[in-house]
């Protein structure tokens, strides 16, 4: 869903005027439209969802519309798309919506396949080519040629008259008959004879110059084009000849045509690359180039940027503006090229990551232009750092003198500098009221108010969202009705907009919320959404982990507090002297005076009972033998006749002057044996906290098993897996029966395993040891991919264990790789542009130039012709050498 949404977003945002067809001829329906199509057809986007397409677009007024459905009837057919020549189009100025704009634009139909095989959708984009047909007419109007041949009509005279170049252009006979109308003859087309009337009339009429270029037919047939300049002689007010020259401009012509081909070509690369092109003056910085990805980009147009010469620095975030600038300035006063990153102002106020590539371009050894291509890095940037904040708290949890308050404040703060103008507050949910817990930016004075409010369908979001367990998202708190009872207070502090999203845990109880303010209206983008989810899972875990270290903790604490409230005495006794010393505890065991009775070893023995004391004698004295600990249980027989159960334990203590003594402890458990049903319920209750325990286990085992990266635990000295969690079955390819079959050798390549034992003999020398390194380990299939993995050593049912996360980052090399590759294709794209580029474009220029200013050079017209044909074929070999690059990158 997540995904339909992201490529939903980025398909109506596209600069290309787009359009989405079911295939359901005669009808086909529109699906959807992007906004760019939307504005070209000054449509709404309910004007066209739902219906056919030629209900809405029935003809266009310079085109027969069949060819719009013979184009429909290619994709049907062929299901390969199919492109239209450019067409021209009427759509309202946008200056002045009153007036129309002609606009030629490339049409192109292109089928999506579904998984059959058959057309599930027809994309229609529409490519505005209007500048490469206008520049084609710039060109007709501006190249004037050598004179060729010479003509004259004499008015005077009635008569015409061509030269012999002339006569050779229309591939003319010397019998051929020459008279107006034979000449006119040649112009097969009506409108283009009429033309040439209309510009001879003219020349007449007030003696101007007329310059004319039609097509003709000569007279063996063959098509050429004709550029026609002449002038009219007046006499006293009375044209008495007109006069002139005419070139055969068809391998001009067929120029024209490869250079608006090559330049469109060229205008679609640009158009193509993935991040926006730019160029600047290497010393203001300011722009004079920007590709239309900046709207993309940054919200932004072209025309926004160019207009303004500081609007580079303008937009750099507050923070990383005197690093970026400076850095930017120092390496290009080395003419050095560079690539650094910092983070923009998008128009809408959101805030993105930029990779600058920059090529720096001298003249004169002086830097005099920058050339480069900026890339949207925003969400590697953010994943990065929301991965090394989340290693950062996990690492802090770990900590047994970290409070929970604490490492929720270092990861709110961590968020909001990762999310700048974001604010965020965790909230504690008890007993269907919300508390103020965790809000280190938000203001002390709304925090009080909302504290211990009940939560409610209309409790504002934080309110609510505890309420129905459910995100909610309020992008506009001064008008939404789940706010309507407490926006006083979030708007007094300049808080407009607010999301929100409940923290469940296992029972299904809301525990806490996570809250998101900013103080402009605004709706969370589809990395937000996607950010707001993780936030609320990573918080549960962590608040999980802190109710079962708490329940822990007081386990310990009532276990301390059972073995300080216990009935336990010490005693000493010296073996040599037979001397024996008690605690006041001890007599109060055995029933005794302190006052009256002195102990000794055989005044002990006789307190122990008849049946037991023999067997006393023999564990103790066995323990004196071999000088080893002993704990034993024994009945002794107080002087009023009861007997009391005692467990004993008794150490032998070698002196420094070789002397011996034994000291121990004896617990009376008399109360633990006599009180049957005390102890019944005594284990049940152990029971009871036994499935605790077990439940706890449990969900740890469920952290483990459902972890979204891949975790094993392997035995340290046999180096056999003993757990998998479904993470690394997907990942690696294996079964968990193939897993626990085999060791961590198996997903090494054999040049690994080396520095794999290395490793392990590292570990087996530590009880507590946690480290991450990278290694290359090996799929089923046989892939090798990059993992980096972190480890920390375990009891794992009794054996010495190491636990394993590990994280592919294959794809991060991967694409670092390509972007240095793709950085230096683009550099050696941007000095093909900068250098190569400009050879045959320069000779063409001067040759159009002696071609217009020196018409009497001397130079035959073939030479210079074929001088300009060399040329632009050599540039358009340059452009398609460029184009066959960038496809290298696109791939």
């Amino acid at each position: 869903m997540h995904k339909e949404m992201e490529y939903t977003a980025v398909f109506r945002v596209s600069p290309t005027p787009t359009l989405i067809l079911l295939p359901n001829a005669p009808l086909f329906t529109i699906v959807d439209a992007n906004d760019s199509y939307l504005t070209l057809t000054n449509k709404q986007r309910e004007e066209l969802l739902g219906k056919g397409f030629f209900e809405v677009f029935p003809t266009n007024p310079y085109l027969n519309d069949n060819e719009w459905k013979k184009s429909f009837d290619a994709i049907l057919s062929t299901k390969q798309a199919h492109k239209l020549v450019p067409q021209k189009f009427a759509s309202p100025a946008i200056a002045s919506p009153t007036h129309i704009d002609i606009k030629y634009l490339e049409i192109q139909h292109t089928p999506v396949l579904d998984d059959c095989g058959e057309i599930q959708f027809i994309v229609r984009s529409m490519t505005d080519v209007t500048e490469s047909v206008n520049h084609g007419k710039f060109l007709q109007e501006t190249q004037q040629a050598a004179r060729i041949g010479s003509w004259e009509i004499n008015r005077a005279l009635q008569t015409i008259s061509w030269s012999q170049e002339l006569r050779e252009i229309f591939e003319m006979g010397p019998e051929y008959p020459l008279d107006f109308h034979s000449a006119m003859a040649f112009y097969s087309d009506t409108n283009d004879r009429k033309a040439l009337s209309k510009a001879l009339q003219k020349a007449t009429h007030d003696g101007t110059i007329f310059r004319i270029a039609l097509p003709v037919t000569t007279a063996k047939g063959h098509k050429r084009w004709i550029l026609t300049i002449g002038k009219a002689e007046l006499v006293n007010g009375i044209c008495v000849r007109i006069y002139g020259t005419a070139q055969d401009i068809t391998e001009k012509k067929n120029t024209e045509e490869a250079l608006i081909s090559s330049e469109h070509k060229f205008h679609n690369l640009i158009q193509t690359i993935d991040g926006v092109v730019w160029e600047a003056d290497a010393e203001t910085f300011e722009a004079t180039f920007i590709s239309d990805k900046v709207k993309w980009l940054l919200g932004y147009t072209a025309d926004e940027w160019l207009a303004d010469p500081g609007f580079w620095e303008k937009n750099i975030y507050e923070a990383d503006r005197e690093n970026a600038v400076s850095y930017c300035q120092k390496h290009t006063k080395k003419s050095a090229n560079h690539t650094f990153d910092y983070r923009m102002v998008k128009k809408n106020g959101d805030i993105i990551w930029i990779k600058d590539i920059v090529s720096v371009i001298s003249e004169s050894n002086k830097p005099r232009w920058l050339r480069g291509i900026m890339v949207d890095i925003t969400e590697a940037k953010r994943f990065a750092e929301l991965n090394q904040l989340e290693r950062t708290i996990l690492e802090l949890n770990e900590k047994k003198d970290a409070s929970i308050e604490h490492i929720l404040s270092t990861y709110v703060l961590g968020i909001e500098a990762l999310f700048p103008g974001m604010a965020c507050s965790i909230n504690q949910i008890r007993n269907g009221r919300l508390f103020s817990w965790i809000a280190p930016s938000l203001p002390t004075a709304y925090l009080q108010h909302i504290h211990n409010l009940p939560i409610g369908e209309y409790a504002g979001s934080c309110g609510s969202a505890a309420y129905t367990k459910k995100p909610v998202i309020v992008a506009d708190i001064a008008n939404n009705p789940l706010w309507a009872d407490f926006k006083e207070q979030p708007l007094n502090h300049g808080l407009k907009s607010c999301w929100s999203s409940p923290v469940v845990n296992a029972q299904g109880e809301v525990v806490a919320v996570f809250g998101i303010y900013y103080k402009h209206i605004r709706n969370p983008n589809e990395d937000e959404l996607a950010f707001i989810d993780r936030a609320g899972a990573f918080l549960n875990m962590i608040l999980e982990n802190h109710h079962h270290a708490e329940l822990a903790q007081e386990t310990t604490l009532m276990m301390q507090q059972g073995q300080a409230l216990a009935h336990l005495g010490t005693w000493q006794w010296d073996i040599e002297s037979d001397h024996v010393t008690w605690s006041d505890t001890l007599f109060d065991i055995y029933g005794l005076d302190k006052a009256a009775y002195t102990p000794g070893f055989s005044a002990y023995l006789s307190r122990v009972h008849a049946d037991d004391r023999q067997r006393v004698y023999d564990i103790l004295h066995n323990a004196i033998k071999k000088g080893k600990d002993t704990v034993f249980e024994e009945r002794i027989v107080r002087p009023e006749g009861e007997i009391r159960h005692l467990r004993s334990w008794a150490k032998l203590v070698l002196k420094a002057d070789g002397s011996r003594k034994m000291i121990g402890a004896c617990l009376d458990i008399t109360e633990a044996k006599l009180a049957e049903l005390a102890l019944n319920k005594l284990h049940a209750e152990i029971e009871q906290q036994l499935k605790i325990v077990a439940e706890s286990e449990k969900k740890y085992s469920n952290l483990f098993h459902l972890s979204p990266q891949p975790m094993w635990v392997y035995d340290l000295d046999t180096y056999r897996f003993l757990d998998v969690n479904d993470a690394a079955i997907k990942h690696y390819g294996y079964t968990r029966e193939e897993f626990l079959a085999m060791t961590i050798r198996d997903i090494r390549p054999p040049e690994e395993i080396p520095k794999m034992e290395a490793a392990v003999a590292y570990s087996k020398q530590h009880d507590e040891l946690f480290t991450t390194s990278v290694y290359v380990h090996r799929k089923k299939s046989g892939e090798r991919i990059y993992v980096e993995v972190k480890s920390n050593i375990i009891k794992f049912h009794g054996r010495k264990a190491e636990v394993i996360l590990a994280h592919d980052i294959s794809e991060k090399l991967d694409y670092i790789q390509a972007i240095e590759a793709q950085n230096k294709k683009l550099q050696d794209i941007a000095w093909m542009q900068s250098h190569v580029v400009r050879a045959p474009l320069a000779r063409i220029m001067g040759l159009a130039d002696l071609i217009q200013h020196c018409p009497d050079s001397g130079i035959e017209s073939d030479e210079l012709l074929g001088a300009i044909k060399d040329s632009a074929t050599e540039l358009d070999n340059i452009l398609r050498d460029i184009t066959d690059k960038t496809e290298q990158i696109s791939r």
